[in-house]
């Protein structure tokens, strides 16, 4: 008989998480027996459109996410490496900024155009589903000297909310971390 071990309630949040859990659920750190877990790096491909210096047009850059902030890498060849700071780091945002076009009718077929001749222009056709356009943007606020400043990334493909959401997920894990131990 197989004996059922008991869930590992996160130090931050209090919520329960699976015993083999290495990170909590709900909030990104999981804590036991009073030591903090490692934070595991995660790097990902994603656009950027602006705020850091030494990266001024947007393009595709590398984001790697580790216990020390956040580094930034551009994938043209000969680029410098930019980092932030963890202790910098103040938040991050999601915007969905998604459009939808309006996909409109389509038209009238061949039989209304046999049937009711010029005057088949004023049957409406079949409406056509609306076209998405998905763009989610992540925005990192973080402070730069005296001033905050905001970095910019975003996805534009259709799993890209889930990716930015989870990105921000973890920034904030990183943030928590960062503010209650030092």
């Amino acid at each position: 008989m197989s004996e059922i071990s008991a869930p590992a309630y996160c130090q931050d949040c209090g919520r329960a998480n699976a015993a083999s859990a290495q990170r909590c659920l709900w909030c990104g750190v999981l804590l036991r027996r009073g030591t903090l877990q490692r934070f595991e790096p995660t790097r990902v491909e994603i656009g950027y459109l602006g705020g850091i210096d030494g990266l001024e047009d947007p393009t595709t850059v590398s984001l790697t996410i580790s216990g020390s902030g956040i580094e930034v890498r551009s994938l043209a060849p000969g680029s410098k490496l930019n980092k932030i700071s963890a202790y910098s780091i103040i938040d991050a945002r999601v915007v969905d900024a998604s459009t939808a076009t309006d996909g409109g009718r389509k038209r009238a077929s061949w039989w209304w155009w046999l049937l009711l001749g010029p005057f088949a222009l004023l049957v409406r056709g079949q409406k056509l589903p609306d076209v998405k356009q998905h763009d989610y943007i992540l925005t990192l606020r973080y402070n730069s000297g005296d001033e905050i400043r905001s970095a910019v990334f975003h996805r534009e493909d259709r799993m890209g909310l889930s990716l930015v959401e989870g990105l921000a997920r973890i920034v904030s894990a990183l943030v928590q971390r960062t503010v209650k131990y030092p």
